[in-house]
């Protein structure tokens, strides 16, 4: 009962304020209208009424129609150039959809001695850092608005920091997109926020197509790769080719960054936080003077609803700043798995060596020197092994050819091998350790070597570095002086050695040489330069162990002449 009456004065209470709001409700206060600069062109804004009257004279009344309040104008007055400036990159945006014009870096150079530019941009195509939202109208309108920047130049004082923002508003559509830089660091924090009628939209950063403007003369070099796509995901460092791709796009649903790179250039999207998705796609290029048509990659952040932060690392491919930078973005370059613990030591030896001898030429001549130096003593078992095993080869074939025709599965194969342990023994050898002798040395120093070749192929710091007649490393040799050189060095060592081959096997290795050397026309200065240096040091150390070969059988020759000697045996007697 006492339930019943309380229910019945909570309705009686809400029946009288409803009455009293209806009858006594206060006049709505008259809206100011917002000031917006005028734009030629530009439309006005819609009405932020929330209801639509008939027009005067009409049949009768028009029905309320619920419309979102439009926002303030946002925009510039003109299309200008903003430009942002650090001790290591100049960037500049057109506030025209506030998109990245350029990035030049200032410690490398191009063909023509300015500063590398690694923005490729090609017209109705996309730029780098255009926002997306998956909806092909509202993004044609964020290319051709004019956002307002925060200012039209930017200077990043040393070691610190400074932010670049674009604005823009009009009707129900809100888009910003803010930019961090830091003094002597290649991050670029970046965030992107667009809406509207106040909702939150997806918002998707783009790189690409491509990165950089390679010249005619890196295409050239043998090894060189054409701007790719590359992600790294759960399963390792995914690298795309734009011809793989395909038409239209390829998802990635979780990746650490993604981006685009080149041979020593690169440009990553990060997720500041968690894994995110990501796409790929293939964008045409149009053909150029110095070559044809072809596709550039790009690459697709999806930052969701939240807009972000990401952040952007575009510059060389430098392992040690990049292992600095964090993110695991030094797996970018490729040093190689199981190889990698060998070459990140030595790309720090040759910069190291690099700051006591000042040109890499030479420092890649010493480290190569330097690290024959330290394989020597097994090269020095492995030239003595060869040298016995081509001074027991024709009693070995003897053996062999008397055992021709016998099967495999034969009992007197047993006897072959009995008679070639006697042999091992008559010359001092074991077959046992044979094997060993021979083929540790090869495998404790191929590693080493094979190491080092990455090493020259991988580092940036030969790009543009001269030696002698060389302009640059990274290159070929304009005059082919050190693959020929190099070719004629391996002919040399082939002739210092005897060899348990046939003629006609050594006919044919006589040909390996030539074939090297015409696969090596092309290929980088650099890595010729090694291969010389690296063959210089063979002929040497083979010279040197086969003259102390010589002289330790004189001398044991010498022993055996005076102990044959009647008197000698009497004095020992």
């Amino acid at each position: 009962m006492e339930e019943r009456r309380l229910l019945l004065a909570i309705a009686l209470s809400l029946l009288v304020l409803t009455g009293y709001q209806i009858l006594f409700a206060p006049k709505p206060a008259p809206r100011q209208p917002v000031p917006r600069p005028a734009a030629a062109g530009s439309p006005p804004p819609p009405a932020a009424a929330s209801r639509v009257e008939s027009p005067p004279g009409g049949a009768g009344q028009a029905a309320p129609v619920a419309r979102s309040a439009a926002v303030p104008a946002v925009s510039d007055e003109r299309e200008r150039r903003v430009e942002v400036a650090t001790s290591g990159f100049t960037v500049a945006f057109s506030n025209r959809g506030a998109r990245l014009l350029s990035w030049r870096l200032h410690d490398y150079r191009d063909e023509r001695g300015r500063p590398e530019e690694m923005v490729r941009t090609i017209p109705e195509g996309p730029r780098a850092l255009d926002l997306e939202t998956g909806d092909p109208e509202i993004d044609a309108r964020l290319r051709e608005a004019l956002f307002r920047p925060s200012s039209e130049g930017v200077s990043v004082p040393p070691g610190g920091q400074a932010m670049l923002e674009f604005e823009f508003a009009e009707g129900e559509l809100e888009a910003r997109k803010t930019l961090r830089f830091e003094d002597q660091r290649f991050l670029v924090q970046v965030l992107a926020q667009v809406r509207l009628s106040g909702r939150e939209l997806p918002v998707k950063l783009v790189w690409g197509p491509g990165i950089g403007n390679p010249s005619a003369a890196e295409r050239e070099v043998q090894g060189y790769q054409p701007p790719q796509a590359v992600a790294l995901t759960p399963a390792g460092v995914q690298r795309v080719p734009p011809d793989d791709i395909g038409g239209g796009a390829r998802p990635l649903p979780a990746v650490r960054w993604v981006g685009v790179e080149s041979q020593y250039f690169t440009a990553l999207l990060v997720p500041a936080e968690e894994p995110r998705p990501a796409e790929l796609r293939a964008v045409d290029l149009p053909a150029v003077e110095d070559a044809e048509a072809s596709k550039g990659p790009a690459a697709v952040l999806d930052l969701g609803t939240s807009g972000g932060p990401a952040l952007l690392y575009v510059g060389p491919k430098d392992h040690q700043r990049l292992s600095r930078l964090g993110h695991e973005l030094a797996r970018i370059v490729p040093v190689g798995d199981w190889i990698g613990p060998i070459v990140v030591p030595l790309m720090k030896l040759l910069r190291w060596v690099h700051g006591h001898v000042g040109n890499y030429g030479w420092s890649i001549v010493a480290l190569t020197i330097l690290i024959n130096l330290v394989m020597s003593p097994f090269r020095h078992y492995s030239i003595a092994n060869g040298v016995k095993m081509a001074r027991l080869a024709p009693e070995m074939k003897v053996i062999q050819e008397r055992y021709r025709k016998v099967p495999a599965l034969d009992p007197r194969r047993q006897e072959m091998q009995k008679e070639i342990a006697a042999l091992y023994a008559r010359h001092g050898m074991s077959m046992g350790t044979q094997m060993a002798v021979g083929c540790l040395p090869l495998l404790l120093t191929m590693p080493f070597l094979i190491a080092f070749y990455r090493v020259l192929q991988v580092s940036i710091e030969l790009r543009g570095a001269p030696f002698l007649w060389i302009a640059d490393l990274s290159q070929k040799d304009p005059l082919f002086l050190t693959p020929v050189l190099m070719g004629g060095s391996m002919f040399v060592m082939q002739k210092m050695i005897p060899t348990a081959m046939d003629p006609a096997q050594q006919r044919m290795m006589m040909l390996m040489p030539v074939v090297l050397m015409g696969m090596f026309l092309w290929a980088p200065a650099g890595l010729n330069l090694y291969w010389l240096a690296s063959n210089l040091c063979s002929i040497v150390q083979q010279g040197v162990t086969l003259k102390m070969i010589r002289s330790g059988e004189k001398e044991r020759d010498k022993d055996k002449a005076e102990g044959s000697r009647p008197g000698k045996k009497a004095r020992h007697a």
